[in-house]
């Protein structure tokens, strides 16, 4: 997928003009990595378009957090209310099931708490 359609996915899912989806994307993603292995990190970047590998810091440790944190970190890189993030981070889940495989999104929510799963529904 190139990264002009995942951002214009995550806008039109969402229901957020272009400019915002990509801030919005960037920072999901971002979060996202933060709770991965290194490994499993560059994995899943690997697969996406360039931009979006290259604005993704990557560390070696993973950090865990229930799904509410997870919104809650969102939420406050974006400064934004919890409760209007929580659509936001599931139309970037979405895309990015739609954009890497699905092995190695599986490889991902192996990594994270079940609560996750919430951003697929």
């Amino acid at each position: 997928m190139q990264y002009d359609e995942f951002v214009e996915r995550v806008a039109e899912k969402a229901g957020i003009a272009r400019d915002e989806a990509e801030r919005r994307s960037i920072a999901v993603l971002q979060e996202l990595c933060d709770r991965l292995t290194g490994d499993e990190a560059y994995d899943l970047l690997s697969q996406l378009p360039a931009k979006l590998k290259t604005a993704v810091i990557l560390t070696q440790a993973a950090t865990p957090l229930t799904a509410d944190e997870f919104i809650e970190r969102v939420a406050r890189d974006l400064e934004l209310e919890p409760g209007g993030v929580r659509k936001r981070v599931k139309a970037v889940f979405s895309t990015l099931r739609e954009a890497v495989s699905w092995g190695e999104f599986r490889d991902v929510l192996e990594q994270l708490d079940p609560e996750y799963a919430d951003f697929l529904a």
